[in-house]
């Protein structure tokens, strides 16, 4: 038996089970690993940026600072939360070494830099929003094989059986 109480050892227990579920049972290579880690550390420090402002919004709207952002509507904020979630979604797939985590991220991240867009009628792009994004999904595409992509692995061992034959 061990020292710990008992109650210590159950939430270890779970930890290690909710760590598990979201990151799987291996771990990916060193250079995925720390992209995703990356990745994640801004998608993190975006919903923190986002939820904080939104906050700001709500709880004191007669603030001068936050005038030009009473025009955003609060549904971009949310939305844009939203967005980041996915887009951790699909990290957390990457991490797992699912392609479709790939493609996830890869058509969020694309559409995050369009969204405000979709809310304000006058919108100027600048060019600068694509270079994270960009960056990410090559660095994320360098690890293309490492990803499993079910179907092509039935398809390989049905190659390989009929080869065998």
């Amino acid at each position: 038996m061990t020292d710990e109480p008992k109650e210590i050892s159950i939430l270890i227990r779970n930890l290690r089970l909710i760590k598990r579920i979201f990151l799987g049972k291996q771990n990916p290579p060193l250079f995925l690993k720390v992209v995703s880690i990356v990745s994640a550390i801004w998608s993190f420090v975006n919903i923190s940026v986002i939820s904080g402002l939104l906050f700001l919004l709500i709880m004191s709207p007669d603030v001068d600072v936050l005038n030009d952002l009473n025009a955003i509507d609060q549904k971009f904020f949310v939305s844009y939360i939203g967005l980041h979630f996915i887009a951790l979604f699909g990290i957390m797939l990457m991490w797992r070494r699912n392609l479709m985590g790939f493609y996830i991220f890869t058509f969020i991240n694309l559409l995050m830099p369009f969204w405000l867009s979709f809310f304000l009628p006058v919108f100027t792009f600048n060019v600068y929003w694509l270079i994270p994004t960009i960056g990410f999904i090559v660095l994320f595409g360098l690890n293309w094989t490492v990803f499993k992509n079910k179907k092509g692995e039935e398809i390989k061992k049905q190659v390989n059986e009929e080869v065998d034959e």
